[in-house]
């Protein structure tokens, strides 16, 4: 007879019962299968599950990896699976292939979807590495990747159709896909830029969302202290040391 498939666990033997999440077996005792599934390594077991695509089939009674297509023998645990090197090597390609592409798998990892869904392009993608690899790589997504980018950057269209403006570099670029994407991952000048003023402002509560975003913008907005600042570094350094910045930060954490 089963017993509390919700949390994967089954009947074994007159005695005991087997968590199939687990890979474990327990006493056919009430009081056994609650603390186990009320302890911290079972819900962490199912957390993963839903990070990592794994599924129970309860009327196979087994559990179902999607990402590397096979069902798990009964003595293999969740957490012993995505230590395996297949699916650790599925990970680490498909994070390789969706990092910073706006492409979310969670539907697909908790087995709601059999598709990954692209956020830039507002399309649903069957989820295996070819299809992603070549949906990452079209004119279409690398276009609208750059126009999700630009005003994340301080890229803004000219009048002149041929170019656009970097705020951050006081520059003009050429108005293609790939000379705005060359330029903000590996233009050393913009790449300096963010890099020093996010490590000036980090843990300080200041966004630059409002200075990037739009043309005339001039100044960066400290949420603590709700004011603008002048979005230079000696401005930043300037307000970031002021006594009614650090006064408001310590109010903050004693709250």
């Amino acid at each position: 007879m089963k017993t509390n498939l919700l949390f994967g666990i089954i009947a074994n033997s007159k005695t005991r019962v087997r968590c199939v999440f687990c890979g474990v077996y327990i006493p056919k005792a009430n009081k056994c299968i609650d603390q186990h599934i009320n302890g911290s390594k079972h819900k962490e077991n199912i957390d993963l599950m839903s990070e990592n695509g794994i599924s129970f089939h309860n009327d196979a009674d087994i559990l179902y990896c999607k990402p590397c297509d096979i069902y798990l023998p009964e003595n293999e645990s969740v957490t012993k699976h995505i230590e395996t090197d297949s699916h650790a090597n599925w990970g680490a390609a498909m994070q390789d292939l969706v990092e910073g592409e706006f492409i979310r798998l969670n539907d697909y990892l908790s087995s709601k979807s059999d598709n990954a869904f692209c956020e830039v392009c507002q399309s649903e993608i069957l989820c295996l590495l070819p299809n992603i690899e070549e949906h990452v790589n079209t004119l279409s997504h690398r276009g609208n990747i750059a126009e999700k980018l630009k005003p994340l950057n301080g890229i803004f269209n000219c009048e002149n159709d041929d170019e656009v403006w970097c705020k951050v570099c006081d520059g003009y670029l050429t108005n293609s896909v790939s000379y705005i994407l060359e330029h903000i991952d590996e233009d050393s000048q913009h790449m300096e830029w963010f890099m020093e003023i996010e490590d000036l402002i980090e843990d300080q509560d200041i966004s630059l969302e409002k200075y990037l975003s739009n043309e005339f913008e001039k100044s960066a907005y400290c949420k603590k202290c709700n004011v603008d600042v002048v979005c230079n570094v000696q401005s930043l350094e300037q307000h970031i040391h002021s006594e009614s910045h650090i006064n408001q930060l310590s109010v903050i954490e004693l709250l």
